[in-house]
């Protein structure tokens, strides 16, 4: 039955995150209807990042002291309703504010589900359960852009209103199932205060930092591509309707997550990051440069290489704060990915100041960070199979 509450989750997941998918389509609509500059689509992905992401450790903190299953019905409404506020609004201000609104629906969704999603999981396939839970928002983020495209071919902007109908159904869902997800929480959470910790808290401490510097390369690289695709190809490489690459990317996405969880239940989730980091340096630049038909292959392997590593991140933070499940959450999923939309607003800049193709090149490079912070992370499965007097270290 656990397995059938993470596919409910899981569904949560897609439609709570299908604005993060629907976002990057809609900002060139919103560029050329408010004149915005490179600059000013960073400052949009900015705003709905510092609200969906960055806060999640607020969201984190008070999601370990209370028990607030209810905030999941209240968020999946709260994030489409934000995004149909952008087609009814005529100032840049107001439209920012819309966005923010969005983005805390979704940093309310992603605590509170992700912690419960860690308390139906079995130890041994934690990896495998956290997929399940992060495949929903892979596939939201990937199926995104195809609804933003199917929305606004009926009115432009004005229609992108039709948005909040998956979050108002979702959250119908939600409300129907809070009775059994309160009880689980209750129950859980008693027993979850009995585990203790077996690793010292400093070195913890130290790779947690490692760990949120790697998720933050990711998202730059993730980001970067998935904001500036619709502005590169069309300019740079004569291909008009690039929509169907940010999909790809981002579906690729959810069969890579799929994969990386039982990947790192077997082989360690330090060896998932390397293997990630790698395929992604030997893939990325020829996504950008090639011209022929292996682009949208290309495409597909990107994103399965870079995305495979979503939910091996956040069991990998649950496991170095144990009795801080919520806060770890936050921080991975949150902070760590918020900190990627700071990297995209610089981009921005550099592009405005040097041009596109210089920015990414620049992405295309990220991923030698991210194998050197890979690299330098620790076994987790060591420090949890050492005996509890004498942790590894």
């Amino acid at each position: 039955m656990n397995n059938m509450y993470l596919i409910f989750l899981s569904i949560g997941h897609l439609v709570v995150d299908l604005g993060q998918g629907i976002l990057p389509i809609l900002t060139p609509v919103l560029a050329k209807s408010f004149q915005l500059s490179y600059f000013q689509v960073g400052i949009i992905a900015l705003a709905f990042t510092f609200s969906s992401a960055i806060i999640q450790p607020i969201f984190g903190v008070l999601s370990d002291r209370y028990s607030m299953p209810w905030l999941m019905p209240v968020s999946l409404l709260l994030s489409g309703f934000g995004l149909a506020l952008t087609g009814m609004v005529h100032s840049y201000g107001l439209l920012l504010l819309a966005v923010l609104l969005s983005g805390i629906g979704v940093a309310g969704y992603h605590t509170e589900g992700s912690k419960l999603a860690h308390y139906l999981s079995e130890e041994s396939k934690a990896g495998a359960s956290m997929a399940i839970f992060s495949v929903g928002g892979n596939l939201g983020f990937g199926l995104g852009p195809m609804l933003a495209v199917f929305v606004l071919s009926f009115d432009g902007l004005k229609s992108i209103k039709g948005v909040i109908i998956p979050g108002a159904l979702a959250a119908l869902l939600f409300m129907f199932l809070l009775p059994r997800f309160k009880s689980i929480l209750a129950e859980r959470t008693q027993n979850h205060k009995k585990i203790k910790q077996t690793a010292k808290s400093r070195v913890r401490a130290g790779s947690l930092t490692i760990l949120l510097l790697y998720v933050t390369i990711r998202s730059w690289i993730q980001s970067g591509l998935v904001y500036f695709i619709p502005f590169y190809f069309p300019s740079f490489r004569g291909i008009t309707q690039p929509e169907y690459l940010v999909s790809t990317f981002l579906i690729a996405g959810a069969v890579g997550t799929i994969l990386g969880g039982p990947f790192a239940d077997r082989f360690g989730g330090k060896n998932g990051l390397l293997v990630s980091m790698i395929v992604s340096l030997i893939t990325i630049y020829p996504f950008l440069h090639l011209n022929s038909t292996w682009i949208p292959v290309l495409a597909f392997i990107v994103g399965a290489a870079l995305i495979s590593t979503f939910s091996t991140t956040v069991v990998f933070g649950q496991r170095l704060l144990p009795h801080n499940i919520g806060l770890a959450s936050g921080m991975l999923l949150g902070f760590g990915v918020g900190m990627g939309s700071i990297g995209v607003t610089l981009l921005g800049a550099v592009a405005d100041r040097f041009g596109l193709p210089l920015t990414i090149n620049i992405i295309s490079l990220l991923p030698i960070l991210g194998i050197v912070l890979a690299v330098t992370l620790p076994d987790i499965r060591a420090w949890e199979s050492s005996s509890e007097p004498n942790p590894a270290t």
